[in-house]
């Protein structure tokens, strides 16, 4: 029995070392044939050996394949589980970030980098309703305090979608500095839907320190949207 355990673990482990030659030379072909080997020879599909897997499928191009194999691996932890939706959120399939995170949260206690995957995700499909509750839910549900990134996503959900006022209002109520990731994001936002934002001077202070103290004149006139977009363009 002893001899049988270690042995499967020998063959698991020789099975993760083999991947990475595959994932560098693209060579899915021999990638599938070591998924194949363990699928008929029933071998425990365990983290290390699925994150590999996966890992190989990526790099080639695999998408399908990627949810097949997160599907059917034991044991999944938070690492692993964050790693698979950030990348299958990099090849846009969605609706799958969205299904691994609920199956993950049924046993593991999502944490910030989940979140900011899910949020992104959201942003990046105009899903406003869902960006809105994953956002509420990881700050009561989960005690987690929201991040730049956390933020960022949700301005650039409320902007692509013109709601240019709500996405100000998060950026006013943030206890940190907006980044100029989250300014460049705003200003886009108010252009593209041609909003005229009235800004207060704390934030005009920080737009003057992202475009550069003569792009902005909190004195002069009153810049529409195209001209303070212009700025950053």
């Amino acid at each position: 029995m002893r001899s049988s355990r270690k042995k499967m673990k020998v063959t698991t482990d020789k099975l993760v070392s083999l991947l990475p030659g595959c994932t560098k030379i693209l060579d899915v072909r021999a990638g599938e044939s070591i998924n194949s080997y363990v699928v008929m020879s029933h071998v425990e599909m365990d983290v290390a050996l699925g994150t590999a897997l996966f890992d190989m499928y990526a790099k080639c191009g695999k998408i399908d394949k990627i949810v097949v194999v997160s599907n059917s691996m034991d044991g999944k932890n938070l690492q692993s589980c964050t790693v698979m939706m950030k990348v299958l959120a990099d090849h846009g399939r969605h609706k799958d970030v969205f299904s691994l995170f609920n199956h993950m949260e049924v046993r593991l206690q999502p944490d910030s980098l989940v979140f900011a995957v899910i949020l992104s995700a959201c942003s990046h499909t105009g899903l406003v309703c869902e960006g809105r509750r994953y956002f509420d839910r990881m700050v009561r549900m989960y005690g987690i305090k929201p991040s730049v990134e956390h933020y960022g996503c949700m301005v650039d959900l409320l902007g692509r979608s013109g709601l240019i006022q709500e996405a100000y209002d998060i950026i006013k109520g943030m206890p940190m500095v907006p980044n100029g990731v989250i300014l460049r994001s705003f200003l886009a936002a108010c252009r593209n839907h041609g909003w005229v934002p009235s800004l207060d001077a704390d934030l005009l202070s920080e737009l003057e320190h992202e475009l550069g103290a003569a792009a902005i004149d909190p004195d002069g006139p009153i810049l529409s949207a195209d001209d303070l977009a212009d700025q950053i363009a």
